[in-house]
């Protein structure tokens, strides 16, 4: 009697085992099949639990809610690409004189002279101040420290007090662009952000 009782409990640990072994695999398959289902923002499936007389912690004052498929903090990381504000009299004095820069630097993307010092000397000959004026190489999308050359130049240039003429020339283009000053850069485009 013994034996088959032992054999009968052996037996039934081992189904006990199966079962334990199938149940977790059936969750664990759950738990996969669920990854990454929940939208960035949306409530959890499951509510947190808090003990009475508690209040749940409140939002952190960097949540980006409804911010897609953007990476945490983006608009934060990317504040200082946003510009500035324009006055109405500065904003129509930059947009008049940018008309005038287009047509001059496309002659020279033409020509093959997209350098710093192809273009600092076209945008002087147009009457820009060399102190309202910054012109330099491209930033280096990619490389963190910007030592990378690019081929090309940005540029940017002060009109009245609040605006700013930005743009770039490269072999395949002439960008002009009227905007507010930059935070960190004035009147130059800045870096892609982290």
């Amino acid at each position: 009697m013994s034996g088959a009782s032992g054999t009968s409990r052996a037996g039934r640990a081992s189904a006990g085992r199966a079962a334990l072994l199938a149940a977790t695999a059936v969750t664990a398959a759950a738990c996969l099949a669920a990854c990454g289902t929940q939208r960035p923002g949306a409530a959890p499936s499951v509510a947190p639990t808090s003990s009475a007389g508690s209040s749940p912690s409140p939002a952190s004052p960097h949540a980006e809610p409804d911010r897609g498929d953007s990476a945490p903090h983006n608009a934060e990381n990317n504040i200082g690409r946003m510009p500035g504000d324009m006055t109405p009299a500065d904003e129509a004095a930059a947009k008049e004189k940018a008309e005038k820069i287009k047509p001059v630097l496309e002659k020279l993307r033409k020509q093959g002279r997209i350098s710093p010092q192809d273009v600092r000397p076209a945008l002087a000959g147009l009457g820009f101040r060399a102190a309202d004026m910054r012109v330099q190489d491209p930033w280096s999308r990619w490389n963190v420290d910007h030592s990378e050359k690019v081929p090309g130049t940005f540029y940017g240039i002060w009109v009245g007090k609040t605006a700013c003429i930005s743009g770039a020339v490269s072999k395949d283009t002439v960008w002009v662009e009227v905007n507010g000053p930059y935070p960190e850069t004035a009147c130059i485009v800045p870096p892609v952000a982290h």
